[in-house]
């Protein structure tokens, strides 16, 4: 029922009215509502106020993170002494050795590059009266392609079927000299450089019996491209070449109009120097993570350094967040004894801690593994205590951070693994460690003829680990692997030799003899620390007769103790899922909940007791509207009866 929604209420008595009944019911919600409004008000400040905190502490704990990551000590930077067209370039990934290298390039490594004479037209046929077909071949890097053609071959259709044929590592293109009355020249470049992609040619293909013979027509067409093939007596005509060592000719050329334009080479340049070949000009086996390139030839040297601009960048974000940290910190929990006033957040325990959590780990002294020096100079190990204020890190008095980036590129610059230790701690990594099941030996039993050998055909065993697959089905050197033993035991005794014949790099393998249930045999362990993954796959059934199985198994980093790794582990303790901060904010989205269905509640039960209220007015009205109407009659009886008899 609606308050005030009756005319009648007050009209008998002219004091039960709907304004009493409203200023009754204001007052009780006064007493009883408004305490619950006020106290879900005050929590939602405190929640936006408590966000905001949030947010700018999750800002200062990203540029903590980084500092606690050891990754940021090892980004490197390459200082060369030419920088003007350097004969050499040089780029350093994360995480390699601190090095200075001197490098001499004394030849460019280039590609095997062959052109035609000129031809009339691009689009003129081979050789139009050609019977068939015609065959001749090309070879590269131990590699052959035989590329055959028609009467209706175009020159240009001979480029296109001689790309299709090699994949593209023999690249040739009909290309427009200008020159006049034969413009056009089929060229042939090798896609890669290096002598071992040299280009050689033969003017016929490979028979049925294994040896190459001469096709008229091939030599007709090498002869119209200008390229007269060198070869040795008794190579010429039809005679048939013996195929086992064949590698093609090459062409006699015309020093003074060459069709063989460029030979392919090597790069050739000493590293300190050691004398290196490459067959290009990009070297990348000089080390994990080192790239050289050559440009020209010449001398330089490198010095690869600790690059310090990223870690500078995060001590300069660490003191931007935390001071804009502070701003809201101390908005929310100051007092004004003279005013009274308090901020929203002021004798919180979890808000108020967060300063001096902070404080006290950054300025606090910590044991750091380092040097001394004795009388004479020699560094001794030693724990040294040091603290950031050592490193440019300072607190004023109106409590906010600043940052001398001198005085830190001066102590980085004295030992920036030390920097590292202190900063962030070195991360480590557990042993990783995976041992197969048990294969029976039977006593080393002699194998059936047909068990002698196990041909491991490529994909069916695999080892992978520092990002690189190894394919057990090859040698070091290349050849196909055929596991050998007469007995089980001296096939896993080989088959290990084999897997550690690849030099896999930090993984250790090994056979060990055991007994278990019963039964006597061997099994395979593997063992690394590292840091790297080590996935074993293949054919399941292959790999189960040696008691292996595809597996991953992965290498966990056990994190470093530096400072900034504390205070890491100390913000996700107030940020994180179970922080203290984040309880704080469920806590009070909880009691605003609460607060909000007793404030619903009670707000329910005034509405209740006033509209019983208004009910009870309104019989009372009703009462007295009666009564005023009798003692009106009665009245008006006496008034006639009074009229009457005067």
């Amino acid at each position: 029922m609606a308050f005030g929604s009756l005319s009648s209420l007050g009209f008998g008595s002219g004091v039960l009215t709907q304004d009493v009944i409203d200023k009754l019911k204001k007052a009780d919600e006064a007493s009883r509502i408004n305490p619950y409004t006020k106290k879900i008000e005050e929590n939602n400040t405190k929640q936006k106020d408590l966000t905001e905190i949030k947010t700018k502490l999750l800002s200062f704990q990203t540029a903590v993170s980084a500092l606690g990551d050891a990754t940021v000590f090892a980004k490197r930077k390459v200082n060369a002494s030419v920088t003007t067209n350097p004969p050499a370039s040089l780029t350093a990934d994360s995480g390699v050795a601190l090095q200075s290298m001197k490098v001499n390039v004394t030849q460019l490594a280039q590609k095997d590059v062959y052109q035609s004479k000129g031809l009339a037209n691009d689009g003129g046929y081979i050789d139009a009266n050609l019977e068939g077909t015609a065959s001749f071949t090309l070879f590269q890097n131990g590699k052959e392609y035989t590329i055959s053609y028609d009467k209706n071959t175009t020159y240009k259709d001979l480029a296109d079927k001689i790309n299709q044929a090699t994949d593209g590592n023999i690249q040739a293109k009909i290309v427009n000299t200008g020159e006049k009355d034969a413009p056009y020249r089929l060229t042939l470049s090798s896609k890669e450089t290096g002598e071992d992609n040299a280009i050689s040619f033969f003017d016929g293909s490979k028979a049925e019996d294994g040896t190459y013979k001469t096709d008229a027509n091939t030599s007709k067409l090498f002869s119209n491209l200008g390229w007269e093939l060198h070869k040795p007596m008794g190579g010429a005509g039809d005679i048939p070449i013996d195929s086992k060592d064949f590698k093609g000719y090459g062409i006699e050329d015309d020093p003074d109009n060459p069709l063989h334009i460029q030979k392919a080479q090597n790069a050739e340049f000493t590293l300190d120097g050691i004398k290196m070949i490459r067959q290009n000009n990009t070297v990348t086996d000089l080390g994990v993570g080192i790239t050289l390139t050559l440009n020209s030839t010449g001398e330089i040297n490198f010095d690869i350094q600790q690059d310090n601009e990223s870690v500078v960048k995060a001590m300069n974000d660490l003191v931007d967040s935390y001071n804009d940290l502070i701003v809201n910190l101390q908005a929310a929990t100051d007092y004004n004894s003279e005013t009274g006033t308090k901020g929203t957040l002021q004798g919180i325990t979890e808000v108020n801690s967060i300063r001096s959590t902070i404080i006290s780990t950054l300025f606090g002294s910590q044991s750091v593994d380092g040097f001394i020096e004795d009388a004479n100079g020699n560094k001794i190990p030693s724990k040294v205590m040091v603290s950031l204020q050592d490193y440019g890190l300072s607190l004023s008095d109106s409590g906010t951070l600043s940052f001398s980036q001198s005085t830190f590129e001066e102590k980085m610059n004295e030992d920036p693994s030390f920097v590292e230790s202190f900063f962030a701690g070195i991360t480590q990594y557990k042993d990783i460690s995976y041992t197969g099941d048990l294969v029976e030996t039977s006593d080393a039993a002699t194998l059936a003829e047909g068990e002698k050998e196990i041909k491991f055909e490529k994909g069916k065993f695999t080892i992978v680990f520092n990002d690189q697959t190894y394919d057990l089905s090859k040698t070091r050197d290349g050849k196909e692997f055929v596991l050998k033993g007469e007995t089980k035991e001296e096939q896993m005794k080989n088959l290990v030799e084999h897997i550690n014949s690849l030099n896999i790099d930090g993984l250790n393998v090994r056979l060990e003899n055991v007994e278990k249930d019963g039964k006597k045999g061997v099994i395979i362990k593997f063992n690394s620390d590292n840091g790297s993954d080590l996935t074993i796959k293949g054919d399941d059934e292959f790999l189960k007769q040696f008691g292996l199985k595809n597996t991953t198994v992965i290498s966990e980093p056990i994190e470093g103790l530096g400072v900034f790794a504390q205070l890491k582990s100390k913000l996700q303790g107030m940020t994180g899922s179970n922080g203290s901060l984040t309880k704080l904010d469920e806590s009070l989205t909880n009691d605003t909940k609460s607060l909000t269905k007793s404030k619903e509640s009670t707000q329910a039960l005034i509405d209740s007791k006033y509209e019983t209220m208004q009910n009870q007015f309104l019989q009372y009205e009703s009462i007295l509207n009666k009564l005023n109407t009798q003692l009106n009659t009665i009245t008006n009886m006496i008034n006639a009866m009074n009229n009457q008899n005067s």
